[in-house]
């Protein structure tokens, strides 16, 4: 089988899109697949990533990711060069070049297949909102009760605005993944024909992410040094540090007798340090360093409520970590609540602070609920959800040779 995959996300990037993106190409590379990848700029090293060329588009920085901004004429012109695949793969197409590969598809006759991982109209709602909020509270208060209404509606009407384009790919495509079934219902909400989605999960690689590591000496080293010789318990985010993974809601937890961890980097790390001046911050972190640090916590907690999937708490449940996440988005389908950890209101961070609370005053709790979540996803390997992937593949092509016909 010969696949072109065509990235929102640069390959040299750390974020889910990229992620999946590698895992699938080094998938490929073991079963022998032709495949050839497109994404933003930056380039890998040597332009290639598994053995796999990968060319590059222009790209233009926004909040720490490199969003695409090239013609869809040049990628179209791009892929009509290369030799034809058997499958367009377009990872969370929203830019030109995702709209330009789907485009090249049905150009082509070649089935695509679209993967939702992105919730971005929700981020354009919260943002839409939040910049006019800001202007709002400089306006006396008698002033401000019509302006928040304005507020409301320039979110929604950003919200409606996104979503229009989101649905307007995703309906290009021959077959559309979506991680979840909150998801699902979302794309269909936006106007996505129910027919042409299924639902593709992501894998968690649990060579990598393991409770075995607890025993390390570097892990046990971690745990002691962050817990004060084992005195307080471990709480721990991992994650980007921007406004759509809200971690300034951890400062719910201050006065709380635990050490709080925080692993990752972003656009709001420098604000983060004053709000939470007690918290140890790792920076980024990848590979070994990354499963020790999960490995040295003693509960997870996610804290964006707008997540399509949530593969930061897959990696702590493989860790042998219970997990606290809001009761939105993909957590809903992640999180066993009272098994495999505890969902909390996501309108309501005192709800978040409790959730903590019980955990943190119940070590059995905690060893039960991880152990839980580490029987929960320890079938969900990269191997095996790419090989699911190939099947939506060969699903697509039929289903494009039917509409043919």
């Amino acid at each position: 089988m010969s696949v072109l995959i065509v990235s929102e996300s640069s390959l040299e990037q750390t974020n889910g899109v990229s992620g999946s993106v590698k895992h699938i190409l080094d998938r490929f590379a073991e079963r022998g697949f032709s495949a050839h990848a497109i994404s933003p700029e930056p380039s890998p090293d040597g332009g290639e990533y598994a053995g796999f060329a990968v060319d590059t588009v222009p790209s233009w920085p926004i909040q720490h990711f490199n969003a695409a901004v090239p013609t869809k004429k040049s990628v179209i012109r791009l892929i009509k060069k290369l030799p034809r695949p058997d499958i367009i793969h377009v990872a969370a197409p929203i830019s030109k070049l995702g709209h330009a590969a789907l485009i090249a598809g049905e150009k082509l006759g070649v089935p695509t297949v679209a993967i939702y991982q992105t919730d971005v109209a929700q981020y354009a709602r919260r943002f839409a909102r939040e910049s006019l909020d800001k202007v709002v509270d400089g306006v006396m208060p008698k002033h401000t009760g019509w302006l928040r209404k304005i507020s409301r509606a320039a979110g929604d009407g950003a919200e409606q605005v996104v979503g229009t384009r989101i649905a307007k790919m995703h309906n290009m495509a021959t077959l559309t993944l979506a991680p979840t079934n909150q998801a699902s219902q979302r794309l269909e909400s936006f106007g996505v024909d129910s027919g042409l989605i299924r639902l593709w999960g992501r894998g968690v690689d649990s060579r990598l992410f393991n409770p075995q590591r607890k025993t390390s000496a570097e892990v046990r080293r971690l745990h002691g040094q962050w817990s004060r010789g084992g005195t307080l318990p471990v709480i721990g985010y991992v994650g980007r540090l921007a406004p759509e993974k809200q971690v300034e809601r951890l400062v719910a937890l201050n006065g709380l007798p635990i050490r709080l961890v925080i692993v990752g980097g972003g656009p709001y790390e420098e604000m983060l340090h004053r709000l939470l001046p007690n918290a140890v911050f790792t920076g980024m972190l990848h590979g070994d360093d990354l499963a020790d640090a999960y490995a040295a916590l003693d509960a997870f907690v996610h804290t964006g409520a707008e997540e399509t999937f949530g593969q930061t708490i897959q990696e702590a449940m493989a860790s042998g970590l219970p997990v606290v996440a809001p009761a939105a988005g993909g957590p809903l389908d992640l999180v066993n609540e009272g098994r495999t950890g505890l969902l909390f209101d996501p309108a309501d961070d005192g709800d978040l602070r409790s959730c903590v609370e019980r955990l943190i005053e119940d070590p059995a709790l905690r060893q039960t609920m991880g152990f839980n979540g580490l029987e929960a996803v320890k079938n969900r390997t990269w191997p095996a959800l790419v090989d699911q992937l190939i099947d939506y593949y060969r699903l697509a092509a039929e289903l494009r040779t039917a509409s043919s016909v």
